[in-house]
């Protein structure tokens, strides 16, 4: 445990002599601390990088907090690789992130007081935090308006009604429902008895998919996912902002009437700007990487941020490899291993 964090460091036999620092992404807050144990294509991380193909040495660590916890991982992440630069003296340290550990990372190189050496951002929201947080909570207002009726006839013995929440507060106990009970069985089920209502769901929420293109089961598997973190996150980014960062007020939605309408604190806006926006300045050569189909962290991001680069004329340091698939984080090795080549080269 170091800084209230736990941090876990791999020497391998065959030493190449750098280090890569590995930012993971969010945790649900009611979950225990732990270290990642993330894979790629079904290798573990820490396996891959510390490979006689690679030869790394692997370091990352756990946060000394969970859920969007960005300017304290910050701060871990940056510990961690001023702490391998004193001990151990690689010859370079690169820095990889995935989903929110792409912003944990691009922050922490916009920072990098000559610690790192270079990048490899995957799928962070890393274009526009404000925009992540209306996506989501605009998800979790026409849910809760398209499924109202679905979600007060499940019977008290199955634990329902459900109250869903809103942007501005979910129920601890949906939480928990969430993670230790019977809720995404009921929540998958309702789903499933109307797929056109699903979805209708995604478009109408600007999910960046087209429905025809999926089965019914991936797209439910779609919408689950953007209700974790409807359910795990609100309180979570509420708490760290002092305030509701959400607000529908003015928006239109196509066809509806009624949806329920939630007026965000302007001081907590202000607060996500603070914390978790970049400034398109990254110090060192940074790959970054995005599926164009990801329904978690859209693919927009990843525009609004090189539109940043562009205008700090700084795309000497930036490559995008925009990958034409669906999921989030979801890529084959093969088209990891081509960016991790690339930033190694443009760190020469």
């Amino acid at each position: 445990m170091v800084n209230d964090d736990s941090i876990e460091v791999i020497i391998p036999e065959y030493w190449n002599g750098s280090f890569w620092v590995y930012a993971h992404g969010y945790v649900d807050p009611i979950l225990p601390i732990s270290l990642p144990n993330d894979n790629i294509a079904g290798i573990l991380l820490k396996n891959l990088i510390t490979s006689p193909d690679l030869g790394f040495a692997y370091a990352s660590t756990s946060y000394s907090e969970n859920g969007f916890a960005v300017k304290e991982a910050v701060m871990d992440i940056m510990f961690l690789g001023k702490m391998i630069k004193a001990h151990f003296k690689p010859d370079k340290i690169f820095l990889g992130g995935v989903s929110e550990g792409g912003l944990v990372a691009t922050q922490t190189l916009e920072k990098n007081q000559h610690v790192f050496d270079a990048g490899l951002v995957s799928c962070g929201p890393i274009g526009n935090f404000q925009g992540q947080l209306q996506y989501f909570g605009d998800f979790h207002v026409l849910f809760k308006h398209l499924y109202v009726a679905e979600l007060a006839t499940i019977p008290p013995m199955l634990g329902g009604p459900i109250d869903i929440g809103s942007p501005a507060h979910v129920p601890p106990q949906l939480m928990q429902a969430w993670e230790y009970g019977n809720l995404k069985t009921l929540i998958g089920g309702i789903l499933a008895s109307n797929p056109d209502k699903l979805k209708f769901l995604l478009q109408i929420a600007n999910v960046p998919v087209n429905v025809n293109d999926l089965t019914d089961e991936q797209l439910i598997g779609i919408a689950m996912e953007i209700l974790r973190f409807n359910i795990m996150a609100t309180n979570d980014m509420i708490d760290r902002v002092h305030g509701i960062p959400y607000d529908n007020t003015e928006i239109v939605y196509p066809g509806l009437s009624g949806v329920e309408r939630i007026e965000g604190d302007k001081q907590a806006i202000h607060r996500v700007k603070l914390l978790y926006e970049t400034k398109g300045t990254p110090g060192v050569p940074v790959v970054f990487m995005h599926t164009l189909g990801d329904h978690v962290v859209p693919a927009w991001h990843m525009v609004a941020y090189m539109e940043k680069v562009y205008s700090n004329e700084l795309t000497d340091n930036a490559e995008y490899f925009p990958i034409a698939s669906y999921g989030h984080c979801y890529y084959t090795l093969d088209q990891v291993m081509n960016a991790v080549y690339t930033m190694i080269e443009m760190s020469n």
